[in-house]
C-alpha cells in the first residue's frame, strides 16, 4: 500500500502551469515508491490537455490518469480519486498550484506520529499577507476540540486518512459551478468527529488562485445562490454552536463584506442587487446569537440592513474608504546573528492626513456620518471591549519566490502612542523586532530568494497589513553564518532583504578592498567591507583569474571566509599571476569583476 495518493482534478490544463506542478511533485523528498499521483481529467474539451497528462504518466511510474465525462467542477473528479486510491492517505491538489518539496514526507510523518484522521497544513497564497495568520501559528494536535474552526481556512489541500473518508461516506457535493465545495467538504468531514492536527511549521501547498475560484463574485446571481446554499448546508450538517460559528463568519466576511468598504463606489445596479440579497440572507439565517458575536462596526452594518437603507450603507462605506496605517522603517541594527528592525505607523486618510478618533483612548467613539449616527442606538456609537481584543502591531516575513509568510515572534517592543486633544486623538504605533533569517531556511530555494517585511496593524476597527515602506534610499550589508545579506529600499519603495545575491550583487555594496589584499600561500586574500559580520564560515565560489601575460582564463576556486568579525575573499592563484590581474567571481545569481594588482 502506498503512503499517500495525490488526487488532482484537471480540465484543459495549460502546459507551463502543469509543468510547474509536475516539477514540484518530482522534487518531493518522499520516495516515489511511497506515493502516487492520480490525475482525473474532467473531460477536457482540449484533447491535448489530456494528452499532456498521458505523457506525464508514461514518464513517471507512480503517475496515473483517468478520464471521466465532463462534470463542470472539481467535485466529481475528486470523488473518483477517493474511490480508486489505494493508499493510506489522500491529499488533494489542483492542477495549477504546486506543492513544497518536503510536503508529503512531513504530512505523513505528522499524521502517523499523532494518529490523525486529518492533517490541516500550512497553505500559502500568492497574494496578500494575512492568509492563515490565526490558523497557522504552531503545530497542534486534537484541535477538533476547538470546534469547526479547526478545519480553517477550509481549503481543499488537506491530508485525509482514506479509511476515515470511506467509513463515513465523505464525498464532495457534485454539480456545475459548485462554489465553496471545499468549505462544505471541510465542515462535512469535521461533523464526523475526526482527530485533527494543524501542521504549521512548514509550508505545504502554494495556492496560486489562477483557477476558476479567482472569478468568484463576478456572477452576482450565482454568488448569492451559492451563499444561500452554503447556509442551508451549515443548518443541515452542523450542531448549533458550530452552525453559529460558520454563519457568523460568512455573514461577517461575505455578506456584510458586500456593503462594507468601497460599497459606495460600486455601480448602482450592483449596489441594489448586493444590498437586497444581503438583507434577505440576514433575515433568513442570522440569529441574535450571531449578531452578539460581531464587533461594533459589523453590528452597525447589521443594523443598516435591518433598517433596509442602502443610502446609510453608502454613507458608512465612504467614511473608511481610504483609511490605512502604512508602516515605515525607522532603524536597522545588528546583534550577532540577529537583524533588529524598528518601524512606526500612523492611522491616516490615504497617507495624506492623520485620522482623528473621537473620545479618549480609554473611551473611544466611532467616527460616524451624521445620517448613520442619527439612526443608531447609543450602544452602537461607542467601541466596546470586543473591539479591542485584536489590537496589535506585529511583524511578518514573506519569501519573494515561495510566497511563504511567517509571523515574527521576537518582539522587543510594540506600543500604541496617542496624541490627544479636545476634539479627539490620533493613533500611532512603534515596533521593534528581531529577525534570525536562518530560522526560516528549510529548503534550498529559501537560500536563494529575496524576503519582504510587513506589519499587521489593528486598532479597534482600523486594520492594515502591508509591506513596510522606506522614505530614504539605503543599503545595509551583512554576512551572517556564511549567508550574505543586502537590506535595501526596493523599486516599490519597500524594504527588502536580498539573500545570497539573488537579485543584486552583494559585492556591489560590500566592496572588496583590493588596496589591502595580500598573498597567503597560493591564494590572494582580499578583505570584504561588509557592515556586520558574524560567525565562522567558508563558502566555496566559482572564479577565474587572468592577466595580459596569461594564455586564456584560469578557472579556479574562491572562498568567502568569515572569522573573528572579519570577512575575506580568498582566490586560488595556482599560476601565481602578478601585476594587474582580473578576477571574476560568481556569487548566487550574480557575478563581480575585481581588478587588482598582485
Amino acid at each position: 500500500m502506498k503512503k499517500i495518493s495525490v488526487v488532482i482534478p484537471s480540465f484543459n490544463n495549460k502546459k507551463e502551469v502543469l509543468e510547474r506542478l509536475i516539477s514540484s511533485l518530482e522534487q518531493q523528498t518522499m520516495d516515489k515508491e511511497d506515493f502516487d499521483v492520480i490525475f482525473i481529467d474532467d473531460g477536457s474539451s482540449d484533447f491535448t490537455a489530456y494528452k499532456r497528462l498521458k505523457e506525464q504518466a508514461d514518464k513517471h511510474d507512480n503517475f496515473f490518469v483517468h478520464r471521466i465525462t465532463p462534470s463542470g467542477w472539481s467535485s466529481r473528479p475528486r470523488n473518483k480519486g477517493i474511490k480508486i486510491a489505494k493508499s493510506k492517505y489522500i491529499f488533494f491538489s489542483d492542477d495549477d498550484d504546486s506543492i513544497f518539496p518536503q510536503a508529503l514526507e512531513r504530512m505523513y510523518a505528522f499524521a502517523e506520529e499523532n494518529n490523525l484522521d486529518v492533517v490541516n497544513p500550512k497553505v500559502i497564497r500568492t497574494k496578500g499577507w494575512s492568509w492563515g495568520w490565526k490558523e497557522y501559528k504552531e503545530n497542534r494536535i486534537d484541535v477538533q476540540n476547538d470546534g469547526v474552526n479547526s478545519m480553517g481556512p477550509m481549503t481543499v489541500p488537506k491530508l485525509y486518512r482514506k479509511d476515515f473518508l470511506i467509513e463515513n461516506n465523505l464525498f464532495f457535493s457534485e454539480g456545475s459551478k459548485m462554489w465553496w465545495e471545499d468549505v462544505m467538504y471541510s465542515c462535512l468531514v469535521y461533523s464526523k468527529n475526526p482527530k485533527i492536527g494543524i501542521l504549521a511549521d512548514y509550508p505545504i501547498y502554494h495556492w496560486r488562485e489562477q483557477n476558476v475560484s479567482a472569478n468568484f463574485g463576478k456572477d452576482l446571481e450565482h454568488k448569492w445562490k451559492q451563499l444561500n446554499n452554503l447556509a442551508e448546508f451549515f443548518t443541515k450538517n452542523l450542531n448549533e454552536d458550530d452552525r453559529t460559528t460558520m454563519i457568523t463568519h460568512w455573514y461577517n466576511s461575505r455578506v456584510l463584506g458586500t456593503i462594507r468598504k468601497n460599497f459606495h463606489s460600486k455601480k448602482d445596479e450592483t449596489k441594489e442587487v448586493e444590498f437586497k440579497n444581503a438583507k434577505a440572507w440576514k433575515d433568513k439565517y442570522v440569529t441574535d446569537e450571531v449578531i452578539s458575536r460581531l464587533d461594533t462596526r459589523s453590528q452597525i452594518l447589521d443594523k443598516i440592513l435591518e433598517l433596509n437603507s442602502p443610502q446609510l450603507a453608502i454613507s458608512y462605506s465612504e467614511v473608511k474608504s481610504d483609511v490605512t496605517a502604512r508602516s515605515y522603517i525607522k532603524e536597522i541594527s545588528f546583534d550577532k546573528d540577529e537583524i533588529i528592525f524598528t518601524s512606526e505607523a500612523t492611522i491616516t486618510n490615504d497617507e495624506t492626513s492623520n485620522v482623528k478618533i473621537k473620545g479618549k483612548p480609554k473611551t473611544p467613539k466611532l467616527n460616524l456620518p451624521k445620517d448613520v449616527k442619527k439612526q443608531l442606538p447609543k450602544e452602537l456609537t461607542v467601541y466596546h471591549d470586543k473591539d479591542k481584543e485584536d489590537n496589535m502591531y506585529l511583524p511578518a516575513l514573506k519569501g519573494r519566490t515561495t510566497r511563504t509568510t511567517w509571523e515574527l515572534t521576537d518582539i522587543k517592543n510594540s506600543e500604541f502612542v496617542f496624541d490627544t486633544s479636545l476634539s479627539g486623538y490620533e493613533v500611532s504605533a512603534k515596533l521593534t523586532f528581531g529577525l534570525k533569517l536562518n530560522d526560516f531556511i528549510q529548503d534550498d530555494i529559501d537560500l536563494q530568494q529575496p524576503y519582504d517585511l510587513a506589519t499587521r496593524f489593528s486598532y479597534l476597527d482600523y486594520f492594515s497589513q502591508r509591506a513596510i515602506a522606506c522614505t530614504d534610499d539605503f543599503k545595509r550589508t551583512a554576512i551572517i553564518n556564511g549567508n550574505t545579506y543586502l537590506i535595501y529600499k526596493n523599486a516599490s519603495e519597500l524594504i527588502s532583504i536580498d539573500l545570497n545575491s539573488t537579485v543584486k550583487s552583494f559585492f556591489d555594496f560590500a566592496k572588496p578592498n583590493t588596496n589591502e589584499s595580500e598573498n597567503v600561500g597560493e591564494y590572494v586574500r582580499i578583505p570584504i567591507e561588509a557592515e556586520h559580520i558574524y560567525g565562522h564560515s567558508k563558502q566555496e565560489l566559482v572564479a577565474s583569474i587572468y592577466n595580459e601575460d596569461s594564455v586564456g582564463f584560469t578557472e579556479t576556486k574562491a572562498y568567502l571566509i568569515t572569522m573573528d568579525g572579519k570577512a575575506y575573499l580568498d582566490v586560488h592563484n595556482p599560476r601565481k599571476l602578478h601585476n594587474e590581474t582580473i578576477i571574476d567571481v560568481a556569487i548566487g545569481n550574480k557575478s563581480e569583476r575585481i581588478r587588482i594588482t598582485i
